[in-house]
């Protein structure tokens, strides 16, 4: 017993050590200045990856990004922001060789991808990235006919609704604003 007390009271004298040597370096000058340069970058850090999509963040961000993705600083900070505007809807429309326009959408519940969080993410991906639209429009073509059933043309659309704010009074006419953009297109009637 008297062994092991020797043993845990030099492990309290080191554990003490440290703390007076963690003490004597924050006390001293160049303990202050290599504290503030780290608290300096942390908070860069933080404002450069949470600043709005600019020139000056695209720039930055090569710098930074290896520090905010290690320290976990490269979180969004949106929730926080101005509320969302805008509504982005996703349409895909097939076009069937009887003339009929089946219509496609992302929304909950949709056979296919299976949790929500992985629509959000295709449909992100569907609007930034050209190369992911003609397997998503491909896919939906799929999804959408019967193996009897001749599709001839394909077309993804992007919806964006601009949303009022709800202490605005709705516009005089009724209509809300509203854009569409053909993001692809594809015939499939000829050869291929």
């Amino acid at each position: 017993m008297a062994v092991r007390d020797g043993k845990d009271r030099g492990l309290r004298a080191r554990v003490g050590e440290l703390s007076t040597l963690q003490q004597r370096f924050e006390e001293s000058c160049a303990g202050r200045i290599v504290i503030s340069a780290l608290i300096a970058v942390f908070l860069f850090v933080g404002v450069t990856c949470n600043l709005p999509d600019s020139p000056i963040k695209r720039s930055l961000l090569p710098l930074v990004e290896p520090v905010a993705v290690s320290a976990g600083l490269d979180q969004g900070w949106g929730m926080y922001a101005d509320p969302i505007r805008r509504a982005d809807t996703i349409e895909v429309h097939v076009k069937m060789a009887s003339g009929e326009d089946r219509v496609w959408t992302m929304q909950p519940g949709e056979q296919g991808i299976g949790w929500w969080d992985r629509w959000l993410l295709l449909r992100y991906s569907a609007v930034l990235d050209s190369r992911i639209r003609p397997q998503l429009a491909r896919w939906v073509v799929r999804q959408l006919t019967e193996p009897n059933e001749r599709a001839v043309g394909v077309t993804v659309v992007l919806r964006t609704e601009i949303l009022q704010p709800p202490d605005e009074p709705p516009r005089e006419d009724g209509r809300r604003s509203s854009a569409m953009k053909i993001l692809y297109q594809e015939n499939l009637a000829g050869p291929r």
